[in-house]
């Protein structure tokens, strides 16, 4: 971060008091650098254009699940909830309790403590008979393997897939269940808001990336093509189509490897931006850096194998998006030494390609525009703006996925890498939960 505001400011130098730059031509990075430049322009605009199908369709799609939730008929099928959990005694009686509060009556809850060395398994033994909770040890460690063997335990014929620390709205199932109606759509996924945004200033700050990143592609995904992505809590799943594509893969993306199992057999899924749930942003550093790791590590290693339709643009970029952060990264070192060397020596010790600093300045504008225009959309005038306000911060602290590249190379497994529950302020975003935590003396 440090490294990245000098480069900043030094840039920001040349535009107030432009001057001369001697550079050295005995190393020519020309050729390289512009590979990597190119890359980074590809995937800046991916990101605008995602910014801009959002704008132009979020409205048309919150339409089209008002329309989907108001035929009040579907087969009424039994919904099964499994919840995955591995040492997550502060939040599971939480996410139970929660489920039963559905206006959707034909539920069941399966909680599966995997693995676990504290009390999750007893937290989760609530006295109601549509919850049956399992202690379940096995050798390795997974989320998927939890996952299915909850699906092997269902009844249902729906499955719902809730992490613990997830609260669902009371009416998420019987506004998505009619989006199954006419048999078009396998699975859903709602929205998965930040429970916790006002934790600490790190917490607010995902919860801004979250702003930035999950509304907008989930729903640039869902009207482009209906290839919405499966977040990993929070979505509907047909189980006969689950059982039939093999289940989960005891991978570190589970959740993406499993989207695009399906969406390569042609099923189609939607994103339902009414049906809300609430999970909790990482509450430190230490656990933010290790989660983004794992996801990054799962990410990279999907790079073996095609993840996309051929004909889809998106899905095929967003595959190859630890490409484009390794090119990112790379760029990113080259400018950083050539400011540094140059601060220090008066001059840059190699040739490399590079645009204008101004049309660097108005790529960075133009995106910040689109950032503060997509909180607007999400949040509403005044929350909006007072959410805008931290962009500045998130641009310099989102240097962060430098650290994540790196560690992403050393993670190997998925135990390791747990993200810690239970971190919430005195209020959170969602209405009522206090009162969940008095009952339940969280």
């Amino acid at each position: 971060m440090i490294v990245w505001v000098f480069v900043f400011t030094m840039t920001l130098s040349y535009i107030i008091f432009p001057r001369d730059v001697l550079v050295s031509t005995d190393f020519d990075l020309r050729i390289p650098t512009l590979i990597f430049m190119v890359l980074n322009f590809i995937f800046l605009f991916l990101g605008m254009s995602i910014y801009i199908i959002y704008l132009f369709k979020i409205n048309k799609l919150k339409k089209e699940h008002r329309r989907i939730s108001s035929n009040k008929s579907n087969d009424g099928g039994l919904v099964t909830i499994i919840i995955p959990a591995r040492d997550e005694e502060s939040v599971i009686k939480r996410a139970v309790m929660m489920c039963l509060e559905q206006t959707y009556k034909n539920i069941e809850v399966i909680a599966i403590s995997h693995n676990s060395t504290d009390r999750t398994y007893e937290e989760a033994l609530v006295d109601d008979k549509r919850v049956r909770a399992f202690d379940f040890k096995t050798e390795k460690a997974g989320k998927s393997i939890a996952l299915n063997y909850g699906i092997e335990q269902s009844r249902g014929k729906y499955i719902m897939v809730l992490d613990a620390d997830t609260v669902l709205e009371k009416d998420f199932i019987q506004i998505a269940m009619p989006a199954f109606n006419d048999g078009k759509y396998v699975g859903i996924q709602g929205r998965v808001l930040p429970i916790n945004r006002k934790y600490n200033l790190l917490t607010r700050l995902l919860a801004m990336e979250d702003d930035l990143w999950s509304e907008p592609i989930l729903t640039a995904r869902t009207v482009s093509g209906e290839r919405c992505p499966l977040l990993g809590t929070g979505f509907i799943l047909r189980k006969d189509i689950l059982v039939q594509e093999g289940m989960f893969t005891n991978s570190l993306v589970d959740d993406y490897e499993l989207t695009c199992k399906l969406l390569k057999k042609k099923y189609r899924l939607i994103f339902l931006p009414f049906c809300r749930a609430y999970a909790e942003e990482p509450p430190s550093l230490d656990v933010m850096l290790r989660q983004r790791a794992r996801w990054g590590r799962g990410f990279i290693n999907s790079l073996n194998h095609r993840m996309a339709e051929s004909n889809d643009i998106i899905g095929n970029l967003l595959w190859l998006m630890p490409i484009g952060s390794y090119a990112g990264s790379v760029m990113f070192f080259i400018v950083a030494y050539a400011s540094i060397f140059n601060a220090i020596f008066e001059y840059v010790p190699f040739t490399f390609s590079y645009i204008p600093i101004q049309l660097w300045f108005l790529l960075i504008g133009t995106m910040t525009i689109l950032q503060v225009v997509v909180l607007l959309k999400v949040h509403g005038l005044v929350k909006g703006l007072r959410q805008s306000l931290l962009l500045l911060p998130s641009l310099i602290f989102s240097q962060y996925g430098l650290v994540v590249l790196y560690k992403a190379t050393f993670v190997r497994s998925w135990g390791t890498t747990k993200t810690v529950h239970g971190f919430m302020a005195a209020t959170s975003d969602l209405p009522g939960v206090e009162g969940i935590h008095s009952k339940m003396k969280l």
